[in-house]
């Protein structure tokens, strides 16, 4: 069997929701009516990112990062979770719909043994932040994702017996879908519930290093 894991990152790789920490800290007190309107689905995700990360001016990029670094946990179990996954050859992609400039600097000790991260990108040349888009939806989903996790997993599935998604938020309902193994908590995990789809419950990665070790 070829196994290959997806992974979100906000609230899922991190204990904190990355994104809706920022705004917390960062944005004006629009950050959440607009928060709420993704979440009741009255605008998409990629609106909704763009619109919070608009409320941002671009001169905080660095006290962002660096607050970030200051700030955000890494969910207990990471490091041990990605070196059982080196062990047995395992792909490990993060896909996240977050932005490059922080993520990217949070997952610097690890990024030796991640395959592959897949993000939006901040542009700074404006007076707010703007969001790049780069991975749009493909012809079988039409959610205006921005970054459409499901598009990535299905280039990669061909080239797959198994693909195993780790998630926990709203972005991650579609992909958890098309993913054979699904590991879930909070929003996704009650989400999955209501539509009497199987998942495996996960506090950190140790607990799906454990559950993984019955499977794999």
């Amino acid at each position: 069997m070829k196994y290959i894991v997806f992974s979100d990152f906000d609230g899922t790789i991190t204990e904190q929701d990355v994104i809706m920490s920022i705004m917390s800290i960062f944005a004006t007190s629009e950050w959440k009516e607009i928060r709420d309107k993704i979440f009741s689905k009255e605008i998409t995700i990629s609106e909704g990112v763009s619109q919070l990360f608009s409320l941002i001016p671009s001169s905080k990029k660095d006290e962002i990062v660096k607050w970030c670094l200051e700030n955000i946990k890494i969910r207990d179990g990471f490091k041990d979770f990605l070196y059982f996954l080196k062990e047995r050859h395992i792909p490990f992609i993060v896909l996240s719909g977050g932005l490059d400039f922080y993520i990217y600097p949070i997952l610097k000790p690890y990024l030796d043994l991640i395959t592959k991260v897949y993000s939006n990108q901040a542009d700074f040349s404006g007076k707010f932040i703007k969001v790049k888009f780069f991975y749009w939806c493909d012809s079988f989903c039409n959610d205006d994702c921005g970054m459409c996790k499901s598009s990535v997993i299905r280039k990669y599935r061909e080239f797959y017996d198994k693909v195993i998604y780790i998630g926990d938020s709203i972005t991650d309902i579609v992909p958890s879908k098309i993913s054979d193994i699904i590991f879930a908590r909070d929003y996704l995990a009650r989400e999955l519930s209501k539509e009497g789809i199987a998942y495996f419950e996960y506090e950190t990665f140790y607990d799906i290093k454990e559950r993984l070790k019955s499977i794999l």
